[in-house]
């Protein structure tokens, strides 16, 4: 079976060493298989000395040009779209910013065109982020009165050889392009509306297969095939899962090694949490947590914890007056 990453990455970033992260994980289940990199020439010309780790562990690596006007984020979601041009074969793309957890049984989806896991592993009705989904969709011009309420994730999709997959590909580079000249880069709006324009042609995948741990993603934990840890509508600046933590990135870009702790870690991924961790199920939490005041919140203690704190205190002091004089009352 062939796997397939895109890695577009600068010594400023850690898209490096989370691919590594990644790559190696899958050796520890696949050692045989074939794995192949898409990037563009600027990243593989920086892949080099500490950052050259990966060579061993892949089967080809292909330089792609795309146009020189697109930023780093741009290229990336370029030449994803495009992946079924570049490479032969069927094959399972993988996000960078994963850990493989146990055998890939790829043989299992041979019978489907695509296929793909719901995005936070819930229909789009249920999405914590759906109302900011319609106000992209209205702004890129898609229609959102779907047939389907479903809505993938891009950062795990099986891909047969197929006209009806080359199909889709091109559609869906088309409307990244189009999307990206309206100021909209992200991939998964297009993805999505791709799938909508063939008639829901993508196949839902079990949650195991791409695990998002962030959102929903508990029940599919003990299962997991593939844990996807990283979400952008994330508002913690420390992550839960301890493979994503910036020491271990650190790590790794400074010595080119992946470090025994993190070595020890990949051994057993679906227990690399920190200890420190709480679940949150009550709809009330999860709509407090989700509004724009907790994030702001988060920054304020974050950036200014002393200024956060006399907020804390004198929101404490307000509600103790408030319970005496509803007690007098």
């Amino acid at each position: 079976m062939k796997y397939l990453y895109v890695l577009t990455s600068s010594k400023n970033d850690t898209y490096y060493e989370q691919f590594l992260l990644s790559l190696v994980s899958l050796r520890m289940h696949h050692s045989h298989d074939e794995v192949v990199v898409l990037t563009d020439t600027k990243t593989k010309e920086s892949l080099t000395g500490k950052r050259g780790r990966y060579e061993k562990l892949v089967s080809d690596i292909k330089p792609i040009d795309p146009p020189n006007e697109l930023n780093q984020k741009e290229i990336s979601r370029w030449i994803k779209t495009s992946i079924r041009h570049f490479v032969s074969g069927d094959f399972l793309f993988i996000d960078c910013d994963t850990i493989i957890a146990g055998l890939l049984d790829i043989l299992s989806l041979q019978n489907i065109t695509l296929g793909s896991v719901l995005d936070t592993h819930v229909l789009l009705s249920q999405h914590h982020l759906n109302d900011e989904f319609k106000k992209r969709d209205v702004a890129l011009g898609y229609i959102r009165e779907r047939d389907s309420d479903k809505y993938f994730n891009s950062g795990i999709i099986f891909s047969r050889d197929t006209p009806e997959a080359h199909v889709f590909f091109n559609k869906w580079h088309d409307l990244w392009i189009e999307g990206n000249s309206r100021g909209i880069s992200a991939d998964q709006p297009s993805f999505n509306q791709a799938n909508y324009e063939l008639n829901n042609i993508i196949t839902e995948l079990p949650g195991e297969w791409n695990c998002q741990i962030s959102h929903n993603g508990l029940p599919y934990l003990c299962d997991a095939k593939i844990i996807h840890y990283y979400a952008t509508s994330l508002v913690s600046f420390v992550p839960a899962y301890k493979l994503a933590s910036p020491e271990i990135l650190a790590s790794i870009k400074a010595t080119g090694e992946i470090p025994k702790a993190a070595m020890a870690m990949l051994e057993n991924p679906k227990a690399a949490f920190e200890s420190q961790t709480r679940i949150i199920a009550d709809p009330v939490v999860i709509g407090a947590f989700d509004g724009s005041l907790f994030s702001k919140l988060i920054w304020l203690n974050k950036r200014h914890p002393k200024l956060f704190k006399k907020c804390d205190d004198f929101m404490s002091r307000l509600t103790k007056i408030i319970k005496k004089l509803l007690g007098k009352k």
